[in-house]
């Protein structure tokens, strides 16, 4: 049971809390500015994050998972379809979501926005909760109250809640960053794909570009499934790698956009 927390895990999780928390807060204030249907459109970027990627990809998953036990035993494979089946759900969450919000305004602000919803619910569910959880719990031990964290558990029970909270004060400090560090680039990701299927909603783009979103989704997202599955090891070389993939699709999509639309 560790006495206290180390000042500097505190600090990075707390930036890691501001970034999960602030940064969506404060681009959606940016684009609410710049367009007034800009709230609607990130209400309904959450909201299709939600169903597709939290209720409906989580239905496959347990289903795929109920047929193919031994899916898990196979690290490489189970990551391919843990990247795919999220770019195929959360994409096409992502086109019907834009598909009803541009028949009503088309405008390039509303793909923006629609991206700023969907990227920042997600970094408030995958990380921000857990974050302030985590504070909460090192806050109370850096108090003197970490026995009341365990009080009342018993036997194995116990025994885990202890090594939890020891690997919890012996994680080094900058680990703590990274996880904001990741829901940044991923709202940048988000707000990309957003922008790409815009444009095939707004016809810019054929119906290939749907495709192609959601290859570049998995293939940004399985750095973090290869790190997940022990394929790949250490934290920052992973992290490092989903930055450059994500730099390089942000780069293609800017890349359409500029292209002259065809008439």
């Amino acid at each position: 049971m560790p006495s206290s927390i180390p000042a500097l895990s505190f600090v990075f999780s707390l930036l890691s809390a501001l970034l999960c928390f602030g940064l969506p807060a404060g681009l959606g204030v940016w684009v609410c500015r710049r367009h007034k249907g800009a709230g609607h459109a990130i209400m309904i970027g959450a909201f299709c994050f939600i169903v597709g990627a939290m209720v409906l990809e989580q239905l496959l998953h347990s289903l795929v998972l109920g047929a193919v036990p031994n899916l898990r035993q196979n690290p490489l494979l189970y990551g391919l379809y843990g990247c795919l089946a999220a770019g195929l759900f959360e994409e096409t969450a992502r086109l019907l979501g834009l598909r009803a919000l541009c028949k009503r305004d088309a405008a390039p602000d509303i793909g923006l926005a629609y991206g700023v919803g969907h990227g920042g619910i997600e970094a408030v569910m995958i990380a921000g909760l857990g974050i302030v959880n985590n504070l909460i719990v090192m806050y109370m031990i850096n108090s003197g109250q970490g026995e009341s964290l365990v009080a009342g558990y018993t036997g194995d029970t116990l025994t885990l809640a202890q090594q939890q909270l020891t690997a919890m004060a012996e994680t080094p400090s900058p680990v703590y960053l990274a996880a904001g560090l990741e829901r940044a680039y991923a709202i940048a990701l988000h707000i990309a794909l957003s922008m790409l299927i815009w444009m095939v909603v707004t016809k810019r783009l054929p119906m290939w570009g749907y495709g192609l979103a959601i290859l570049l989704h998995a293939l940004t997202n399985l750095p973090a499934a290869l790190y997940q599955t022990g394929i790949l090891t250490g934290i920052w070389p992973t992290e490092l790698l989903g930055v450059l993939l994500t730099a390089a699709v942000v780069l293609l999509v800017v890349r359409l956009y500029r292209r002259p639309a065809k008439t």
